[in-house]
């Protein structure tokens, strides 16, 4: 892919400029968009890139490193960014600062391609910081998530506020000095891969667990947003992990739609569904306890009011429970 001389590399064009010029030397391809870091910003079956768009408030002052941290299944940019590194495809790389940002201009940084991938905790993007002169640390923790701060020379903050990051891509563009201090070819380890692939089948899967019943399988509580009501979600029935310590079974199937309550007592095997019936058993909790609260006596022994939508295969992961 080639670029005409309306986009060379340093020019300063706004996004309307930038796409009535790409799209009149690439009449055949989709329009550009600025709606995501990549564009275009959602392909989930497509590997294509037609061109980056990296601001500096999220990006740091490093014109070379994309930061990126908030990938998913829809978005597919590990995916897509592995497959232009791979095959060393090229495709236009547009930044701006905060000078260019107040102007609503793009410097185009050129044909560019992804000349390294890397794991933020991983020695090879430690020794990238410091090689020039940077550090990045991780500032604190919420659950297994590490939010991160990058700092200069001068020990000043570059993002805004500390921020999680999934991977770290580095960049070959014709205003750049060719990366050092990294391999090229590099590509990111299996615990980022497994980590953001979790996170996008456990992000399906809830979807389509919900898709399928819409309501508590056992009470038929609705799910809302009204912040009184009892919360429904997706929980697994079959909660065995694989090597990499994740639950192994996102199916569909493998899925029920329960009140929050309910999921905790499921998940701690106080609460049984029989694989046949669909007839609720509660245990208490406490063994000393001989009565249940007015709310369970009503639903213990009685089936699910959604019994009639768990099918078959649901049903089957239910008797190996017993």
């Amino acid at each position: 892919m080639r670029f005409n001389n309306d986009l060379l590399p340093g020019a300063l064009l706004s996004f309307e400029e930038i796409a009535q010029r790409y799209a009149e030397k690439y009449p055949d391809e989709k329009e550009l968009t600025a709606r995501g870091l990549l564009s275009p910003s959602t392909s989930n079956r497509s590997m294509v890139i037609r061109a980056i768009f990296a601001n500096e408030e999220s990006n740091s002052p490093l014109d070379e490193l994309l930061f990126v941290a908030n990938d998913n299944e829809r978005k597919n940019y590990l995916r897509r960014l592995e497959h232009y590194l791979q095959q060393q495809l090229p495709f236009l790389y547009l930044r701006r600062g905060e000078a260019e940002r107040r102007d609503n201009l793009w410097r185009i940084m050129g044909e560019s391609r992804v000349y390294a991938m890397l794991d933020p905790a991983s020695a090879a993007a430690q020794n990238l910081f410091t090689s020039r002169g940077y550090t990045l640390s991780i500032m604190r923790y919420e659950g297994e998530e590490a939010y991160w701060q990058l700092y200069d020379a001068q020990a000043h903050a570059c993002f805004p506020q500390s921020r999680r990051i999934q991977f770290i891509v580095v960049l070959q563009s014709p205003l750049l000095k060719v990366p050092a201090a990294v391999m090229p070819g590099t590509q990111v380890g299996r615990r980022v891969k497994a980590r953001l692939w979790q996170r996008a089948s456990q992000t399906a899967f809830a979807e389509a667990v919900r898709a399928r019943y819409g309501a508590c399988v056992i009470t038929g509580t609705p799910l809302t947003a009204h912040p009184l009501t009892p919360w429904v979600e997706a929980c697994h029935i079959d909660m065995r992990e694989n090597e990499e310590g994740f639950l192994a079974d996102n199916n569909v199937d493998n899925g029920l739609f329960l009140r929050s309550d309910l999921q905790r007592l499921f998940n701690n095997k106080l609460l049984s569904i029989h694989a046949d019936s669909g007839e609720v058993s509660i245990a208490s909790a406490d063994a000393t306890e001989n009565k249940l609260s007015e709310f369970y006596q009503q639903i213990s022994g009685k089936p699910c009011q959604l019994w009639h939508l768990v099918p078959a295969t649901t049903r089957e992961r239910l008797r190996r429970l017993r």
